[in-house]
């Protein structure tokens, strides 16, 4: 079992909102021993985000107050990827601004290994989640390794 973790890249935007009936769902569909669900919050404390994606994949949220991008989801980010050097469009993935979730699984091979060090960057599954017009909607679901 692991601690909350979260990829260095996005660790300071997540949190926990156990007053959110969409993020109670998701932790109950998603969370595990090896897998940590939240809900992402600029460091000007704003919670809705324009999203934005490409065919790498990758997730980027702008946040509504102040403009700040923040990575969700990038292959160049994770040891165990690799991203194409291909640049891809990116496309919004809703018009409106979004409430947005994360899930990040993790291996538990540093368990059993005697040479492999726990890393949060490293990985193994996401999905992400926005919440638009009371609809949730899953917009990534990528093994990274």
């Amino acid at each position: 079992m692991i601690k909350q973790s979260a990829p260095d890249h996005v660790i300071k935007y997540c949190y926990k909102d156990n007053s959110d009936c969409f993020y109670s769902y998701l932790c109950e569909t998603y969370e595990g021993g090896y897998s940590n669900v939240y809900k992402l919050k600029c460091s000007c404390n704003c919670k809705k985000f324009l999203v934005y994606q490409d065919a790498h994949p990758s997730i980027f949220a702008e946040c509504c107050n102040c403009g700040k991008m923040i990575t969700v989801y990038d292959l160049e980010n994770y040891p165990a990827a690799t991203k194409l050097k291909e640049n891809f469009t990116l496309k919004k993935a809703d018009e409106n601004s979004v409430f947005v979730y994360v899930n990040y699984e993790y291996s538990d091979e540093y368990l059993y290994e005697d040479d492999v060090e726990f890393d949060v960057n490293d990985i193994t599954w996401a999905k992400v989640f926005i919440l638009n017009s009371g609809e949730l909607i899953k917009i990534l679901d990528d093994e990274t390794a």
